[in-house]
């Protein structure tokens, strides 16, 4: 049912994907009110990860995915009807919530055995990703209809979203079980020692942290401003724009299984290693020459931090019980909720300040001097991947 959810709702987000920073810059906003727009997601999320994590561990994992998708499903709606950039708002704050309330991360956790965990991720992304490669496409088609790149074109899209997302949304209210767990610990008043067992009972958690923190900063800080890099600086066309998407899912698609097996067998330090100079080789095309066809070009190699994105989250569960994993997921969606806070600002400031060329020059540097460093300082996990996620804790 999950998953079923995740390939509809992702095909419709990839539908809207690369107009969706270009259309709050055609409703009126600045590079800088552009991210500060964006950040609200961010702070939603960071608002609600712990709490929301705590309750994962004592409550229905099945309503509060219900209660996520529902909140996702209205998104498209707020974003059609709205007059303004500032109208967005509301519905970047529900995408932030619908986004750590639906998460699928922890089912996927608490499914998936270690010694399979960046297969499972990966054969998720890959599959998931394979219908979204028409997405782009159909959505230039639309938008070349409409008479090109305009906020009525996009506000048609939004609108096709809404009304498509509805029937995936009913469908999983309607079959989606339970999700069964060996155990739910016991109900503390004190929620400050729910989630300081995490810690006593988790090994290297600060370092992942950090990990987290810079890759959703880099990422989330190149998603946002991408697309409008294109459009603005590359002159990129609809169908380019369409063209680099679908070249991002490409990869995704026909890598993220190859990479997700062998990060199960080589290691997950290893492979991640092995995926930094592609994705930071993107950056460098964008930066030199922003011309169609390697924009092409660099939205597939971008589809390979996606990849690595896979292979470093499948550290993440085997550093803690699996008892654990809803308040150690929800201390994550805090540490990410504040990387999505400051990153879309911080691409904004550098945009308005230094040129546009300087976010993905930031965005290399990040990667380069503080992830690699710190997925270097991580243990490696793969030894526990044949035993349980308890051992490997």
């Amino acid at each position: 049912m999950v998953v079923t959810w995740m390939v509809v709702n992702r095909f419709l987000r990839r539908f809207v994907e690369q107009y969706a920073s270009i259309y709050v810059r055609l409703l009126g906003a600045s590079p800088v009110q552009l991210g500060a727009a964006q950040s609200t997601a961010g702070l939603a999320g960071t608002l609600i990860s712990l709490p929301l994590g705590i309750a994962q561990d004592r409550y229905s994992l099945r309503k509060i995915y219900l209660a996520g998708i529902t909140l996702l499903a209205m998104v498209p709606f707020l974003y059609a009807v709205a007059p303004g950039w500032l109208w967005l708002i509301p519905a970047v704050v529900l995408m932030g919530l619908g986004q750590r309330l639906g998460a699928c991360s922890v089912i996927c956790d608490l499914s998936l055995p270690n010694r399979d965990r960046a297969t499972g991720k990966a054969l998720c992304e890959g599959v998931g990703a394979l219908p979204t490669l028409f997405g782009p496409a159909a959505a230039a088609v639309v938008i070349t209809l409409l008479g090109g790149v305009t906020a009525h074109g996009i506000r048609v899209l939004y609108w096709i979203y809404f009304l498509a997302g509805v029937v995936p949304t009913v469908y999983v209210y309607r079959n989606l079980p339970e999700i069964q767990r060996s155990r739910l610990p016991s109900r503390r008043a004190n929620a400050l020692a729910d989630l300081g067992e995490v810690f006593e009972r988790g090994r290297g958690l600060r370092l992942y942290m950090a990990l987290v923190a810079t890759s959703e900063f880099t990422m989330f800080m190149l998603l946002t401003f991408l697309y409008p890099y294109a459009y603005e600086v590359g002159f990129a066309t609809p169908a380019v724009l369409g063209l680099m998407s679908t070249a991002a899912t490409l990869a995704e698609v026909v890598f993220s299984t190859v990479f997700g097996r062998m990060a199960d067998r080589l290691g997950r330090r290893r492979v991640y290693l092995y995926l930094v100079p592609v994705f930071t080789a993107a950056n460098v095309l964008l930066v030199l020459w922003p011309k169609s066809i390697i924009m092409i070009v660099a939205g597939f190699m971008f589809g390979f931090r996606m990849i690595g994105a896979v292979v470093y989250s499948s550290i993440g569960p085997e550093l803690v019980p699996s008892d654990c994993i809803g308040r150690w997921r929800g201390i994550l969606g805090l540490v990410a909720g504040l990387a999505h806070m400051v990153a879309p600002v911080t691409g904004g400031y550098l945009w308005e300040r230094l040129g546009p060329q300087a976010v993905f020059l930031a965005a290399m540097a990040v990667d380069l001097f503080v992830a690699v460093p710190l997925i270097l300082a991580l243990p490696e996990t793969l030894e526990t991947a044949t035993g349980d996620r308890g051992r490997g804790a």
